[in-house]
């Protein structure tokens, strides 16, 4: 199969054409702008006429739909292409006009929230930091009124797409609700309504790991174009997963897959906050590292002390540091190992501060996988850390509402 072919079916594969013409005339062109506007945000500067080959819509179509987006100011000409072989008059390139649409992502922790507001194409133009409270209906308000403020400061950006949070623990993304976390005390809250009430905004709320699973395969479809089933383990003061199954984020029968970090791995262990024994959560997360640290130390260390400032305490030489990160990455190995034996996944990926000591940490991991792997010459999983080092998540929190905008609507 040719790479133009691969490529077109990253944009065609998933409506079921059927459903698209029994919908009607406005449903298909829909889809066709949608369609386009992905390979313009994936490719762009990019043609009318290599959109059509890409897309496998004709020529007119193309041309229609571009003179619909430039009317309406989603998308710029973008000066003039090369010159053809024939010497004929080079095509005008067209690219995402970036003022388009501002996005608004809120990552929500349970000690710092940060709200970030990014143009049409991802650049984060305003970012603002919040210690978490307790109160969550009058934090969520104050939040709103932080969004009003920058969308007044930011009046380049023509409109706001929506807002997209991320939420550590149990989120129903179809009501809108937090339900529980053992990390965030916060209980059944209704963070779209309330968000919704304060800013007029469309919000989208997801779990953490799951916005930051989003966030890694909508970024990196180039290296991920072929992959259909992905582990996203996400690293923070909780541990959580995002699953990709046949391409697409797998939520679960009650929409709250991919809490293995409470998946015990020591049954005589600690007791965990979520009330079991033993939890991977207790070994992996940056609590974890934290706590391991802070007693290799006899607890003569900062009462603050953060992950972050582990991992430069491993640059900066700590052997003390050192030895509690990598205590954590084998740890991360042996969970992960279960997860690969039960769940068959083409690539695992890893987020989080402590993967800016990969060189330590990957190695380590891979030992544990081959270790107790099952039919491990047979297999060969890819180990990959996320393409964002800080907060991966935030900027998964922004994509949910990119991919809101670009993605094919359901149909049927």
């Amino acid at each position: 199969m040719t790479s133009l072919r691969r490529e077109r079916q990253n944009y065609v594969r998933k409506p079921n054409l059927a459903h698209v013409k029994a919908a009607g005339h406005d449903m298909l062109r829909l889809v066709n702008r949608r369609i386009l506007l992905s390979i313009l945000s994936d490719r762009q500067p990019i043609s009318r006429a290599d959109i059509a080959k890409i897309s496998g819509l004709n020529k007119a179509t193309v041309s229609t739909i571009t003179s619909d987006l430039l009317k309406e100011g989603f998308v710029v000409e973008d000066g003039l292409g090369r010159t053809t072989p024939s010497g004929g008059k080079p095509p005008t390139p067209l690219r995402i006009n970036e003022l388009r649409y501002g996005l608004f992502g809120l990552d929500i922790r349970a000690d710092e929230t940060i709200l970030a507001l990014s143009d049409f194409r991802g650049r984060i133009v305003a970012r603002r930091s919040f210690e978490t409270e307790a109160d969550p209906h009058r934090f969520l308000k104050r939040i709103g009124a932080e969004i009003i403020d920058l969308r007044v400061e930011h009046k380049e950006l023509i409109e706001i797409g929506g807002v997209g949070v991320s939420l550590p623990g149990l989120v129903d993304n179809h009501t809108g609700t937090f339900l529980t976390s053992v990390v965030l005390p916060w209980h059944d809250v209704l963070v779209v309504k309330w968000l919704e009430d304060a800013t007029g905004l469309p919000v989208i709320v997801d779990n953490s790991a799951r916005c930051a699973a989003l966030a890694e395969i909508w970024h990196g479809k180039a290296q991920y174009a072929h992959v259909r089933n992905l582990l996203y383990v996400s690293v923070s003061s909780g541990l959580a997963c995002g699953v990709v199954v046949d391409g697409g984020l797998y939520r679960g029968g009650t929409n709250t897959a991919g809490q293995f970090g409470h998946t015990s791995i020591a049954f005589n262990g600690p007791e965990c906050r979520c009330g079991q024994r033993g939890c991977w959560d207790l070994y992996a997360s940056d609590n974890a590292t934290v706590a391991r640290y802070k007693k290799m130390r006899n607890g003569v260390v900062k009462r603050n002390l953060t992950m972050r400032r582990v991992v430069e305490l491993v640059e900066s030489g700590d052997p003390a540091a050192t030895e509690a990160i990598r205590e954590t990455a084998r740890y991360l190995g042996i969970g992960i190992t279960g997860l690969i034996n039960g769940l068959d996944p083409e690539v695992i990926v890893i987020g989080g501060e402590i993967t800016k000591a990969w060189e330590l940490i990957e190695p380590i991991i891979g030992t544990e996988v081959k270790r107790n792997l099952l039919r491990p010459h047979d297999r060969n999983i890819a180990i990959r850390r996320s393409a964002f080092e800080v907060r991966p998540s935030l900027r998964g929190a922004l994509t949910l509402v990119l991919n809101d905008l670009l993605s094919l609507p359901h149909i049927g």
